[in-house]
């Protein structure tokens, strides 16, 4: 056991902090008297003030914060190198709020071609036809590129047998690179059959 360096400010029972965490606080307090330190020792004027300007602006003062693009840079890559070294934790998390055990969960309203369409399998399916591509096949855009499927999404399913998300996670063909190519948004409602409005 570590040799006590301070005292408890209410009950004066001896404890250890690191001197580290000793010198950024303004009382030291055991966990039965924490919030009765709290009291005593009153808020800050930093504290305080923080506190009227989130109660004048409904806020914690953060609404419209712009992060800096090498923060947000950094964050984005531990997060792709933690996921991508850690897919079973990745699987297991989304498991925790799929379906029913999701907040928003409506009864499985949603369409079934539209729930593949949200998956991450498909984003990684259509992000990897457009770099294959890298320009529209039909009149060589590069710009409002999407990923069209040869074989509709909904025949696939259909003639697969698919009736929920796992089963499309599993099919192969789904994901299959070649039955997909890259086209510009005003291209893709040609090929549909719809008219683009700019």
């Amino acid at each position: 056991m570590r040799t006590p360096n301070t005292k408890c400010c209410v009950c004066q029972k001896p404890l250890y902090r690191r001197p580290n965490e000793l010198a950024k606080v303004r009382h030291v307090a055991c966990m039965e008297h924490r919030n009765e330190a709290q009291l005593k020792a009153g808020l800050t004027e930093a504290q305080l003030a923080a506190l009227s300007m989130g109660r004048k602006l409904g806020t914690n003062n953060r609404t419209g914060y712009q992060h800096r693009e090498e923060s947000k840079r950094k964050t984005s890559v531990a997060h792709k190198t933690w996921c991508d070294a850690n897919p079973e934790k990745v699987r297991a998390r989304g498991l925790k709020i799929q379906g029913n055990k999701h907040y928003n969960w409506k009864g499985g309203c949603t369409r079934l071609n539209e729930s593949i369409r949200r998956m991450t399998e498909n984003r990684r399916w259509m992000a990897a036809v457009k770099v294959r591509d890298g320009k529209c096949l039909v009149c060589g855009s590069v710009e409002d590129m999407e990923s069209h499927h040869l074989i509709p999404l909904a025949s696939l399913v259909k003639v697969h047998g698919i009736t929920n998300n796992e089963q499309a996670r599993e099919c192969a063909v789904l994901w299959d690179l070649s039955n997909g190519m890259t086209v510009c948004t005003p291209c893709h409602y040609k090929i549909h059959g719809r008219k683009y409005e700019d």
